[in-house]
């Protein structure tokens, strides 16, 4: 009995579910002004850009100089394995 009464309960919550539903569909379509969306989309951007920590020319050069001696360290080592690899082909033929 009080399986079918959960049952009324949930059903019915589901429905004023739906309603409201559908009343904020109608809320929306009627009071959509599509340049004040787009206001506040360019106001946001532009409050997270304000947000941001810019580096300043020290760190930048810094971490320049990290982000090339890490690509050449993998570049050489690398080469060195595929050059290994190939002298191992080249004596097993």
């Amino acid at each position: 009995m009080a399986n079918k009464e959960n049952k009324l309960v949930n059903s019915e919550k589901r429905d004023l579910y739906v309603a409201e539903k559908k009343k904020s569909k109608k809320k929306k379509k009627n009071g959509v002004n599509i340049f004040k969306k787009i206001s506040k989309y360019f106001n946001g951007v532009l409050l997270e850009i304000n947000r941001i920590r810019w580096t300043n020319k020290k760190d930048l050069f810094k971490y320049s100089i990290a982000t090339l001696i890490f690509v050449l360290f993998f570049g050489l080592y690398f080469y060195a394995i595929d050059w290994v690899v190939l002298l191992i082909r080249s004596l097993t033929k």
